[in-house]
């Protein structure tokens, strides 16, 4: 799966006509260029694509929400395998942060395009990701608690 995927727009050259859209009045999944400053020779620089196709935008945003949580995903497991001597909690509750900014992220960008069955899994996906964060959490608080009690169970004479 290679990252520097590149879509180019081929013209047929039999046909002569030319097609006009009012894009302003088209509703659809706006997608701004991610390379601004990318000219190719002989080729139609675009700054700016209207997505209208129901179809491929269910598709485009699968895939962008997909590599989202990826993202989010490995974040949680680095504060997970991370062994520092900080406080773990505050680790955590920054993993549930980034969580409920993804979540508000998603209904706000992209509610107006997904379907019901796509909110629906995207919804328990959030609920596993915080869950699991609200569950680790507990368990290094308890953790914590019962390194203490024992610290002061030595401690005493």
């Amino acid at each position: 799966m290679a990252n520097n995927v590149h879509y180019l727009i081929v013209k047929e050259k039999e046909k002569r006509e030319v097609t006009y859209f009012e894009y302003n009045k088209l509703k659809g999944f706006n997608m701004a260029s991610k390379n601004k400053n990318l000219k190719l020779k002989d080729a139609i620089n675009v700054n700016k694509m209207i997505i209208i196709n129901p179809s491929f935008i269910e598709k485009l945003i699968n895939k962008k929400v997909n590599l989202k949580i990826k993202k989010l995903i490995d974040l949680i497991c680095e504060i997970y395998n991370s062994n520092d001597d900080e406080d773990p909690a505050s680790s955590l509750m920054q993993a549930l942060n980034e969580v409920e900014k993804f979540k508000r992220e998603m209904i706000n960008k992209y509610l107006d395009y997904m379907s019901k069955e796509q909110l629906k899994l995207l919804n328990r996906k959030i609920k596993l990701l915080e869950q699991q964060v609200t569950m680790q959490a507990y368990y290094l608080n308890e953790k914590a608690n019962v390194n203490e009690i024992q610290y002061e169970g030595k401690k005493s004479r």
